[in-house]
């Protein structure tokens, strides 16, 4: 019986030996591989198929969501096949209707002992068929007087109770043929999923005759990276190289593929479908009859004139997580290292070579193809070439106080001529100038679009200074005063002013990042020698060597200021009654405002005094008249206080009259001011 166990377990090994065989047998092979700058990468596959035939692709176990996700299967001739792979939790779907669990397969005696009451027959060391009663481990001596374990089987035959040794017996079989077949199954479920970390698609092609068979998905893959050269020489000519760096993270070996990279900001996900989802349904109560619970009547509300549908429950998706990595901005250049100077009997060509590769350009992504096959074994990283040209390129000082207050940027203006985009990636410099390739720093370049131009900083130019100082002033230019109405107009003015000294035997071509206004308008120099960026206008500026020059970047803006002047509060009348930036008449205009408000300030306190003090005499009345409740009637005290009471009467009486007096003051003095502000006009 161990043989023959043992045997059904290397039969299912096989089983999943001949998985990997087979897709070697119908030569399916890499044939091309898309990189996306996204993290994911296209793979396809092709192989000669002949009628309906079942091609098995080993992809690993993370792979199977983005696979299913995405996977297309082209025939030439056939049609489009089925694809099927082994369930994430067959195992569990297998032993779901079995006996026992996986645990019981771990020897025979732990199978037979769970399986206890299965009926069995075994023809040695006895002949006999009977339902199994008990496995009970016992230790014995062997022949050499050793100590051993084995295991004694009793089974219940229709001649009574047998029983044997385990280990020693041969032919044991279940009489049962279809516990006989789920064990079986069971075994090569158990084979099958010690491949814990891969599954098999099997691809069922479906047609006549011989033809070919791609396959293609898309799957998670590392992102490609990409890195610059720029070369530039005494003929004012700079040479691009630029070069891709590459991970073969697919589990895969690469053999002669087709390799393209695809630069973009494409949308990708994740979703898990390799897993199982169940909706979740309402648990309705088994109906008992013989209990009748009649339902509260809580009225009618008239007519049904809609339809009620049944709202169903799903179950929750269980959603991949996404980890959002931000570009961290680019720091600015540090001062440059020591200069390192290539062997003299070498320096670097500008000329470029042939090694660039086919690029093309869409709305979203610019790809670049390979003009020769790639080959890379799992693990491998490689570099290779996507660019190789004379490119258009200036030097440059570009000065950013936000960047260093006094010295420049040594720095590349460098144009994308070719024909596409190019993607973001370091930039490592050389320069030629002297016979010798000499570094010179290194830059960092966002994506370059065909046709615009970047500033590459690599260096500090500490040989140029640039001193820079900003001033703002604010001027009335104009003001009238119609009907009450006060209309001023004035202009701001933003200087801001940069003096550079060239060093003595250098000219020097700056670009000045000069701070942008979007609600000024630019005075000077002319709007139209400048360049814009999202917070900064780049101004060009030269100097000759020896010499200092000036220049002054001037914002301006015009405010208009509408004001009521009945409505300005005291302390800005008088601000403006004094401000001799307005006329005469116009300063006489508020000054006679502001003897208006005055006015109406005046009577307001006082009737602010008249209501407190009738405040006050309300509530003493109210403490006497509490206290008249307390005294003895006829008493002195009782007299003293009706006397009070008399004299307030008399106060109030007074204080009502003034409050009439005043409030009509206060309302003639209101209409003087209407009066006044709406027929001034100067």
């Amino acid at each position: 019986m161990l043989k023959t166990f043992g045997a059904r377990l290397a039969a299912g090994v096989a089983t999943m030996s001949l998985m990997v065989f087979s897709a070697e047998a119908a030569d399916l092979q890499l044939k091309r591989v898309m990189l996306s700058s996204g993290g994911v990468g296209y793979f396809e596959y092709q192989a000669q198929v002949e009628g309906w035939e079942t091609i098995e692709v080993p992809v690993r176990l993370d792979q199977v969501d983005d696979v299913l996700k995405s996977a297309v299967i082209f025939d030439d001739e056939g049609g489009s096949g089925v694809i099927e792979l082994q369930g994430r939790d067959s195992l569990a779907e297998i032993f779901r209707t079995m006996p026992v669990g996986p645990d019981a397969f771990s020897s025979p005696a732990s199978l037979y002992g769970a399986l206890q009451g299965e009926e069995i027959s075994v023809t040695e060391p006895v002949a006999a068929t009977g339902r199994i009663v008990s496995v009970v481990e016992e230790s014995a001596t062997d022949k050499n007087g050793n100590s051993i374990v084995h295991h004694r089987m009793s089974i219940m035959t229709t001649d009574g109770l047998v029983q044997f040794i385990l280990e020693d017996a041969r032919g044991i079989k279940f009489t049962n043929e279809a516990l006989d077949a789920k064990v079986n199954g069971a075994l090569s479920a158990l084979a099958n999923n010690r491949q814990r970390e891969s599954r098999t698609l099997k691809i069922t092609a479906r047609g006549e005759g011989t033809r070919t068979l791609t396959v293609g998905f898309v799957i998670e893959a590392p992102l490609w990276k990409t890195s610059y050269r720029l070369v530039t020489g005494p003929d004012n000519k700079t040479r691009m190289q630029g070069w891709a760096i590459i991970e073969n993270a697919s589990g895969a070996d690469w053999k002669d593929v087709e390799l393209t990279l695809v630069s973009g900001n494409p949308v990708t996900f994740r979703q898990q479908l390799y897993d199982k989802y169940y909706v979740a349904r309402e648990t309705v109560p088994v109906e008992v009859l013989g209990r009748v619970m009649p339902q509260r009547d809580e009225g009618a509300i008239g007519g049904v004139d809609k339809q009620v549908g049944e709202a169903g429950s799903g179950a929750a998706d269980r959603a991949a997580r996404y980890e959002s990595e931000d570009a961290s901005p680019a720091p600015p250049p540090p001062p440059p290292a020591p200069m390192v100077a290539a062997p003299a009997s070498a320096p670097m060509s500008t000329d470029p070579a042939n090694i660039a590769a086919n690029s093309a350009e869409t709305a979203t992504a610019v790809s670049f193809t390979l003009p020769n096959a790639v080959s890379a074994g799992s693990g491998q990283s490689l570099a290779v070439p996507i660019v190789d040209r004379e490119v258009p390129a200036e030097r440059i000082s570009l000065y950013n106080p936000g960047v260093h207050a006094v010295n420049p940027l040594a720095s590349i203006r460098l144009t994308n001529d070719t024909e596409s985009g190019l993607p973001p990636g370091i930039v490592t410099l050389f320069d030629t100038t002297n016979g010798t390739t000499t570094y010179v720093g290194d830059a960092v370049m966002g994506t370059l679009p065909q046709g615009e131009k970047r500033m590459l900083s690599f260096a500090l130019d500490q040989k140029t200074k640039v001193d820079q100082s900003s001033a703002s002033e604010s001027n009335l230019t104009s003001a009238k005063i119609t009907k009450g109405i006060i209309e001023m107009q004035s202009l701001t003015r933003l200087t801001y002013s940069y003096t550079v000294k060239a060093p003595s035997n250098e000219d020097r071509a700056l670009v000045i990042e000069s701070p942008r206004h979007q609600d000024m308008e630019l005075k000077s120099p002319d709007p139209s020698s400048v360049e814009l960026t999202t917070n900064a206008v780049r101004v060009p500026f030269a100097v000759k060597a020896g010499e200092t020059g000036k220049l002054d970047v001037v914002w301006e803006r015009t405010d208009y200021q509408s004001l009521a002047l009945a409505g300005l509060d005291l302390s800005t009348v008088l601000y403006y009654a004094g401000d001799e930036r307005l006329s005469e008449p116009q300063r006489a205009a508020f000054k006679r405002v502001a003897d208006l408000k005055q006015e109406i300030q005046r009577i307001e306190g006082e009737i602010a005094n008249a209501g407190a003090e009738r405040d006050r005499l309300f509530a003493e009345q109210e403490r006497i008249r509490q206290n008249l409740a307390a005294v003895p009637e006829g008493s002195d005290l009782q007299r003293r206080y009706l006397a009070t009471l008399a004299e307030q009467e008399d106060r109030l009486t007074a204080i009502a009259q003034r409050l009439t007096e005043l409030q009509a003051e206060l309302d003639g003095a209101k209409k003087a001011l209407d009066d006044y502000v709406g027929t001034v006009t100067l």
